[in-house]
């Protein structure tokens, strides 16, 4: 099925049935074929049950009050978005208030079922989205940082290193933890945020409790993984970036998952700008999908997402 903006605002209905029903359309409550009514936009009735439904019936496009047109139009606009679109552009795409494009973009998010392809090698790191303090200017940095105690009489190096470590605090406060997990050998993805820096006891607990499948690890020098050399059913490949060494000694390298983190801080300042903890990981699942499917067609990306809603 080939789509395109126009074919979608003018032929709404025909495409929405077509993907609800596929050819033949089916009873949601008995299962059968005997449907009085069977066109689309029209109210199906059951032959054998009496059930009475419509197109949207069980759907998250039920009781709505927006054309399906628009509906359309925001999930062809979703997956067809390298960066995602936000809720700004959308309204003024679709004619409708900003607040309904930004509800109409969180039941797409919220819908989304996407988890880790099944694969015994994959890529961990972490990255941290938000603020850039390196840009921010030093007095608003010290509005942030507490003064110390003045019964611990700082001064010169002391006192730097001490507003040094609160404005590192603050910083990671204003800031997403996210820990990333890929696949190595395709583009599966997986993005987990922290309500705090992540911790080696947190890493390790999610990583044996969710991906005890993956026998082979790849990461950085950081010091959250190297638990993994301890144990004996997990090979642990190291890329030691601080050395400048992308490639770890048996020939392994985690820049793929760098390359998902740039793309990622590109969709947060290019597309979103900012978004909150509370709604982090909508965004997150949004960004998982959309970059475990991109070199799939727009027509089966429609449909994939099409398919979740209903």
């Amino acid at each position: 099925m080939k789509l395109d903006l126009l074919h979608i605002a003018t032929h709404s209905q025909e495409i929405f049935y077509r993907l609800r029903w596929g050819s033949i359309i089916a009873c949601p409550e008995c299962g059968s074929v005997h449907i009085y009514n069977p066109e689309a936009g029209q109210l199906h009735i059951c032959a054998d049950c009496d059930h009475r439904f419509s197109d949207t019936s069980g759907t998250a496009f039920h009781s709505t009050k927006l054309p399906l047109a628009k509906w359309l139009i925001a999930i062809y606009m979703f997956c067809t978005q390298s960066k995602g679109i936000s809720s700004y552009n959308l309204a003024r795409m679709i004619s409708v208030s900003q607040p309904t494009a930004w509800r109409m973009l969180t039941i797409l998010r919220l819908n989304i079922q996407h988890d880790l392809a099944t694969t015994d090698t994959a890529i961990i790191d972490e990255v941290y989205l938000g603020a850039d303090w390196k840009r921010k200017p030093y007095k608003d940095k010290i509005k942030k940082c507490p003064p110390p105690n003045p019964v611990w009489n700082l001064k010169g190096d002391d006192l730097k290193k001490y507003y040094k470590s609160q404005m590192m605090r603050a910083a990671s406060e204003d800031k997403i933890p996210v820990l990333g997990i890929s696949c190595y050998n395709s583009r599966s993805l997986i993005l987990h945020p922290y309500p705090t820096a992540p911790t080696i006891e947190s890493i390790k607990s999610q990583i044996t409790e969710q991906y005890e499948e993956i026998s082979h690890w790849i990461s950085d020098q950081s010091k959250l993984y190297w638990w993994m050399d301890d144990l004996d059913h997990i090979q642990h490949s190291v890329c030691d970036h601080q050395h400048h060494l992308y490639i770890s000694k048996d020939g392994y390298s985690s820049n793929r998952l760098e390359g998902v983190f740039a793309h990622l801080k590109r969709m947060w300042r290019g597309i979103y700008h900012w978004f909150s903890k509370k709604y982090s990981q909508l965004y997150l699942n949004e960004f998982s999908w959309r970059w475990s499917n991109f070199d799939r067609p727009i027509e089966d990306r429609f449909e994939n997402l099409f398919a979740f809603l209903t």
